[in-house]
């Protein structure tokens, strides 16, 4: 897959995540709009889906655990979905402090074998390949964590509005990314030549 094919699709799908959050009615009877919960699952899905793709183009996002309930839990042991090792601070990575999240996450903490899944305090982060295209890189971070945002406000009775926010500023993001320059650039131009 191309970096162009890559946004294109996430645009596509932002796009048809936006056009489906609509203002529930309230508490009528015959209210039929998406509950928040199922949102909020399509997100994540989304989500995890070009999570997964961008590793691609040099992204990768490792979750560390700053604490559990393991007494000799030390520093910040990592794990990450695409089955490789990246330890915190791994010298191969570009650590630029994105995050995708940080909070409570009922998980297994990696720091030993025998630990059983439990409320932690974790942090997502979002890190580059050091050979990747780091302005593909950290555009695509600023994609991905306003997708994240999106889905933090998919909660329930939660406002809408605040989903649909993030989703715009990504796909707005998106379009100064696939295209040649970004629209503010060109209307600088535009401006500059009629003057």
């Amino acid at each position: 897959m191309t970096f162009f094919e890559f946004c294109a699709n996430l645009r596509e799908e932002l796009l048809e995540q936006i056009s489906g959050v609509k203002n529930s009615n309230g508490y009528l009877s015959w209210d039929n709009t998406t509950p928040n919960s199922i949102i909020k699952h399509r997100l994540e899905s989304m989500l995890d889906k070009y999570v997964i793709q961008a590793k691609e183009f040099g992204i990768y996002v490792v979750t560390r655990y700053s604490s559990c309930s393991n007494v000799s839990h030390v520093g910040y042991p990592t794990e990450n979905r695409y089955g490789i090792s990246i330890a915190y601070q791994d010298s191969n990575f570009i650590w630029s402090g994105d995050q995708l999240y940080q909070g409570s996450r009922n998980s297994t903490c990696p720091c030993s074998k025998s630990n059983k899944p439990s409320s932690n305090h974790v942090i997502d982060d979002i890190i580059f390949d050091k050979t990747a295209n780091l302005e593909k890189c950290s555009e695509l971070s600023r994609v991905l964590q306003d997708v994240s945002e999106s889905i933090q406000h998919a909660g329930n009775n939660k406002s809408r509005s605040g989903i649909r926010e993030h989703l715009l500023r990504a796909v707005l993001r998106l379009n100064d990314t696939i295209l040649p320059q970004s629209v503010s650039e060109y209307i600088t131009i535009i401006r500059r030549d009629n003057a």
